[in-house]
């Protein structure tokens, strides 16, 4: 067999940068035994990757027990760049800046109530040119996510009028010169649980969001599964049987979305906004009404969980909601309406660490992959350690 020595040495190379910016700070050393490369190879290509400016050495590390010198350590060189990730709901868009070791700065939520699809692409076009006049940084890519249908970063299906079909990806690369990424939202919130919370337990997981729709991200073997044409996921569209009338039938959506849900609610109280204080308040105080509300959202919703878990068979299902960041207390209903259900997998329930940024960061990570060049290979963020290891060999 003959093998192409360009693909050897691309493929090292993404595989040295992974070392570096997964267990940063490193020594060359390590790297080389971690990947069981010689010596020669990491250093020739530790001192492009320096060259180029994407690393950066920090200090040293500590001698072996028979003396010697103390390694160099390196890290990634977050000022390299930075990326920024924009989620497109129906009423709002929110927007973060994020370093490249996926600490994220300036969340902004913007409303865009009313407003029709030409104004939220100029409005978005003008949040992304304030950041990159005030940042000395380069801007190295920028990720979107949307409830809807994406395959091959194209917009098959969306919630939100005028997006199916609109190349969003070549508008803004077009205007800013830089890679874009598309993503469904849950399947952002999956990137987010995968390499941001999980710290590598999970490799099988299913982060469902609900929004404006009912949807699941889902990571097969530690990679996102799409489905046919990005299909996969596509929960809210599902029938489910009424609860005391089974010949009834509505959509997944009818039943535990956030919109009909919220709308609920703000019928039984008479008011025409959603109060969160309010909310809590009466949950608090067993106000009827409300509980009544909210069994059912916990009664379908636990339905939904329980089918995906006893098909798909994931590690944890992770749930990304306002309703449940609001009233966690409620997912202990949840988890007791899946106790009842008569099915063998029940995986671990668990709410999101991060319910305001979790689709934000994952959208981050996808963009940061892309940036890096390390689209099919993991990557860990949160867990960076200090610039001066002990114990290090050299």
């Amino acid at each position: 067999m003959i093998i192409n020595k360009h693909i050897m040495r691309t493929t090292n190379e993404k595989q040295v940068l992974q070392q570096i910016v997964n267990s940063g700070p490193i020594s060359r050393s390590q790297i080389s035994r971690n990947l069981s490369l010689n010596k020669v190879t990491v250093s020739d290509i530790y001192s492009q990757l320096l060259h180029e400016g994407l690393i950066r050495e920090v200090g040293h590390g500590v001698s072996t027990r028979n003396g010697g010198r103390k390694p160099v350590m390196a890290l990634l060189n977050v000022g390299y760049g930075y990326v920024i990730s924009i989620n497109i709901l129906r009423s709002r868009f929110s927007m973060i800046t994020c370093r490249l070791d996926g600490k994220s700065e300036n969340y902004e939520s913007v409303s865009t109530r009313d407003v029709d699809l030409t104004t939220v692409l100029d409005m978005i076009d003008d949040r992304i040119s304030a950041t990159m006049s005030a940042n000395e940084n380069r801007l190295l890519g920028i990720a979107f996510g949307l409830d809807g249908v994406i395959y091959d970063n194209q917009i098959l299906a969306a919630s939100l009028k005028g997006f199916k079909n609109f190349d969003l990806a070549k508008y803004f690369s077009d205007k800013f010169q830089v890679p874009v990424v598309l993503e469904n939202l849950a399947s952002e919130s999956a990137i987010y649980e995968r390499d941001f919370a999980g710290e590598g337990l999970y490799h099988n997981l299913i982060s469902v969001t609900i929004r404006d729709q009912v949807a699941a991200g889902i990571v097969t073997d530690d990679r996102l599964y799409r489905g046919h044409n990005g299909e996969a996921g596509n929960i809210g569209t599902c029938p489910l049987a009424d609860r005391y009338h089974e010949e009834n039938m509505e959509t997944v959506n009818h039943y535990v979305a956030e919109g009909p849900v919220l709308q609920r609610i703000m019928a039984y109280q008479k008011i025409d906004r959603v109060d969160v204080n309010r909310i809590r308040r009466d949950y608090l105080g067993h106000r009827p009404e409300l509980l009544s509300i909210l069994d059912e959202f916990a009664y379908y919703l636990a339905k939904v969980l329980g089918n995906i878990s006893n098909t798909f068979a994931p590690d944890a299902i992770i749930v990304n909601a306002p309703i449940l960041e609001l009233l966690p207390e409620l997912m202990d209903k949840v988890r007791d309406y899946v106790g009842q259900m008569a099915i063998l997998r029940k995986a671990p329930l668990l709410l999101t660490k991060n319910a305001k940024e979790a689709s934000l960061l994952g959208g981050a990570s996808a963009i940061i992959h892309k940036a890096l060049g390390l689209d099919d290979l993991q990557l860990t963020f949160g867990n960076q350690r200090s610039a001066v290891l002990e114990g290090v060999e050299s």
